[in-house]
């Protein structure tokens, strides 16, 4: 039987020594999957146990230059990937300050070549020594990661930079050491320095990414918790089988069993449901929802780590180790160019050699041949799209928390919507009362405002706000199922609810069934006009939902989603298995806890304004301000942003095009060819600045 863990990974730098390990890992006789994330540094394997094992896993780790440690805390993870910003940042600061030095002394050859040759060999060894600390502490990681992917193979664009910047120093040394000038050494501080910089900047846009499972982590209440023999203890530190009381209002802290006490718990946090669930002695409740009414005994039976709300994080980070690193277009525009650069210099020094060049000569128009094609217009280009295309977004409410999100956004084969607080407002009123002789409407929804009076629920709010008379406004917990005149009412759901959509209570006042009254969603007026434009661009529209089929369907028909698109009673679970089981790139749209898992396994993830903090952590875009309305405007500047970073692959490659000959040709030396690759950067950076 197929076995599957998730793993910690110690020692990833990159997302690209991410997607080597997960080849390396997926090459492995026995392994069926596996899944390498590097913001989480996790791995999801999954294997045939008759043929591979843990050991042969953590073994494959390690000869690829990593190792499988014990799971770190949440706290760890995100300080670990603070530390690598810092030094990104650090890095990238040193390379500016030494890397400005060392051009300025290249510059001055450049301007003034006619330079005695004495001073012009002291400023070219300036030039060198100011570079020195670039490359060997800024760039110091690059070199690393360029050896690692040799090892994995999987060669990135550290590969190509590192070799690059060698090239340009070894031919550098030796011009010093025959006494001559001619020097490079601002070109190898050019290419570290400007992958840096593309680095932190995608880096830091990914740092959301960890504030995933923080926030489904800090849900319940992770204080003391009082028992009930009257003493308190630290939740961590909670047996099973140990009583604790919850106040009415309070969040459940552990999942146990009701021992004691009648209430109303708010499952909506875990479940998506809109109905409140009346509970008792022997009903279990679940740690992150809300008792309502009033004081429980509960009995703990799940120690702290293995609650439901533990196990829906424990989901979200397998969702998130599962889906690896996307290979994105930027990967295989460099893996082309990795697969021509050796090919282009060799050809330039043969060609060189063959024509008379000198060794130094032809070793020249190699490094020359070496530098056009180093693809730093393509580091830079995509990560500036991004930024750009964050401050574009940050204007209309549009938080962009993964760069790779939004470029699956641009590409969207599948939406999958949530109902209740995204196609609708999650804001339930009173549409239809049915009162039953001798009882009037005003009567009735006063009793059953005022039995619900105190509780803090979308159902009590509704009835709170629909009452003519002052029982919604008169809060006072501790009366509990008692309306103004003091007869004796309760608010049920109804057996005998129609299939309108519709969430019917039934209202009984003194024993006698008093009459029925019909709740209904606020649907978001900007749904069907978004849903209407995604169909007509041939994207496939889902509607997932924990609430019931009669009210997911009323709501389908209302916004213009097919009956056959339409799941009902998902739990957690169920919406992450439709999000794999539907054509990608999918994109996740929600608002609850409930769909954290989904919006981790999906492609993108979308929360709305009024969306859980906690599912906000996990998506890749954050809808701010607005509803659903906001979302085609998202999706069209993704579809921009990815047109732009389209433009400048085109537009490095045209350069590469023209270039490449030329320096092979021996029409162009390292110093033009680093003018051309400056010159081509600065390209693509103002056409990613024309997106707006």
């Amino acid at each position: 039987m197929e076995q599957r863990q998730l793993f910690a990974v110690d020692g990833l730098f990159c997302a690209g020594c991410a997607r080597g390990l997960e080849k390396r890992l997926a090459a492995l006789d026995g392994v069926v999957a596996a899944g390498v994330h590097f913001v989480t540094a996790s791995a999801l394997v999954r294997w045939d146990p008759a043929r591979c094992d843990p050991q042969a896993i953590g073994r494959r780790v390690g000869e690829a230059g990593y190792r499988l440690i014990e799971r770190q805390s949440l706290a760890d993870t995100a300080a670990r990937f603070d530390r690598e910003v810092q030094r990104l940042a650090l890095r990238l600061a040193v390379a500016i300050v030494f890397g400005m030095w060392s051009m300025g002394a290249a510059l001055i050859l450049y301007v003034q070549p006619d330079i005695a040759s004495p001073v012009a060999w002291w400023i070219a060894l300036a030039s060198g020594l100011f570079a020195l600390p670039v490359l060997a502490y800024s760039g110091a990681a690059i070199f690393r990661m360029a050896w690692r992917s040799i090892r994995l193979r999987a060669p990135g664009l550290d590969l190509l930079i590192a070799t690059g910047a060698s090239g340009a120093v070894v031919l550098s040394t030796a011009s010093l050491v025959r006494g001559e000038a001619q020097v490079y050494f601002d070109t190898a501080t050019m290419l570290v320095t400007l992958l840096l910089l593309g680095r932190l900047i995608e880096t830091r846009v990914r740092r959301t990414a960890i504030q995933a499972l923080s926030a489904v982590d800090d849900l319940a209440a992770n204080q003391a918790v009082a028992l009930a023999d009257g003493g308190s203890v630290e939740l961590r530190q909670l047996a099973i089988g140990a009583s604790i009381m919850i106040d009415a209002g309070a969040v459940i802290p552990g999942d146990g069993v009701v021992v004691e006490g009648e209430s109303l718990i708010d499952r909506s946090i875990m479940t998506g449901e809109a109905m409140a669930s009346a509970i008792g002695p022997d009903d279990r409740v679940q740690a992150g929802t809300t008792n309502l009414r009033r004081r429980l005994m509960v009995r703990v039976d799940r120690a702290y780590g293995d609650r439901d709300i533990d196990r829906m994080g424990g989901r979200i980070a397998l969702e998130i180790a599962g889906r690896g690193e996307p290979r994105r277009a930027l990967d295989q525009w460099i893996a082309r160019l990795l697969a021509a650069a050796p090919a282009w210099s060799a050809l330039a020094f043969l060609i060189a050699f063959a024509l008379g060049a000198s060794l130094v000569e032809a070793m020249t128009r190699a490094l020359a041949t070496l530098i056009v094609i180093c693809p730093c217009a393509l580091a830079i280009a995509a990560p500036l799209a991004h930024v750009r295309a964050a401050g574009v977004a940050a204007r209309r409410g549009i938080r962009i928390a993964d760069p790779a999100a939004l470029e699956a956004l641009a590409g969207m084969r599948t939406a999958i919507f949530d109902k209740t607080g995204t196609l609708t407002l999650a804001r339930l009123r009173v549409d239809l009362v049915e009162p039953i002789a001798p009882f009037a409407r005003e009567e009735l929804l006063e009793a059953a405002a005022a039995a619900e009076r105190g509780i803090d629920h979308p159902i009590a709010r509704a009835l709170a706000n629909g009452a003519d008379g002052p029982a919604g406004n008169r809060f006072d917990r501790s009366a509990g199922g008692v309306d103004l005149r003091g007869r004796d009412v309760a608010v049920s759901s109804a057996n005998d609810a129609c299939d309108d959509g519709r969430t019917w209570l039934d209202v009984m006042i003194d024993g006698q069934r008093a009459g029925r009254i019909g709740l209904a969603d606020t649907l978001d007026q900007e749904a069907p006009a978004t849903i209407a434009e995604l169909h007509a661009a041939g994207i496939e529209v889902r509607l997932a939902t924990g609430d019931g089929v009669d009210a997911a369907l009323s709501v389908a028909g209302r916004v213009g989603v097919p009956q056959t698109m339409v799941a009902a009673g998902c739990t957690p679970l169920d919406k992450a298995k439709l999000v794999a089981a539907v054509l990608h790139p999918v994109i996740v749209i929600g608002d609850g806890v409930n769909d954290a898992p989904a919006l981790a396994a999906a492609d993108c993830g979308i929360t709305v304004a009024r969306a859980h903090a906690a599912a906000a952590a996990t998506a890749g875009l954050v809808l701010e301000v607005g509803g659903i309305g906001t979302v085609l405007p998202a999706w069209r500047l993704a579809r921009r942003t990815q047109h732009v970073i389209t433009q400048n692959f085109v537009l490095a490659t045209g350069y590469n095009i023209v270039a490449v000959p030329l320096a092979v040709l021996g029409l162009m030396t390292p110093l033009v060819a680093a003018a051309a690759m400056v010159a081509s950067s600065c390209l693509v950076t103002m056409n990613a600045m024309r997106l707006n």
